[in-house]
């Protein structure tokens, strides 16, 4: 039985280590979920869907790191109403139930492009939503 020579085993150990710290590291392919706490503004909304018309809409989103959330949604004139519940990402989908009980009408694929927040329906694939950060208007809360 031959002996390892020092040079051989300092070969030996190098090598094992370059194959553990390549197995180690980190795959290009996983995903990272997307941060979404934070105050966020509608600001764009892309449609296929029936056209709205001249009416203004503001939305305000508020997601909470205890995820919860809080909307506050105006739609022509009037008063914001607001809208509270759970939110949950799993997989880069946002998914929600308002404080009812009532889930939300769609589950969202959520991704982030130039800082922006879009929110992409996935069942019809008809709507994307952009927020962008901001603080909430002082009249809100």
């Amino acid at each position: 039985m031959a002996l390892i020579s020092g040079n051989m085993k300092r070969i030996i150990i190098t090598l094992l280590s370059t194959i553990l710290i390549a197995g180690c590291g980190n795959d290009s392919k996983e995903s990272k979920t997307v941060d979404i706490t934070g105050q966020w503004e509608l600001m764009d909304m892309q449609t296929k869907a029936i056209q709205i018309g001249e009416v203004d809409i503001e939305v305000y989103l508020e997601f909470n790191a205890d995820k919860t959330f809080n909307i506050w949604q105006k739609i022509g004139e009037g008063r914001h109403r607001k809208f509270t519940g759970t939110w949950e990402i799993t997989d880069n989908n946002l998914s929600g139930k308002y404080s009812d009980g009532k889930e939300w009408g769609s589950v969202y694929e959520v991704s982030m492009e130039d800082g922006n927040l879009n929110l992409s329906e996935t069942r019809s694939g008809t709507e994307t939503y952009v927020y962008h950060k901001c603080q909430l208007p002082a009249g809100l809360k």
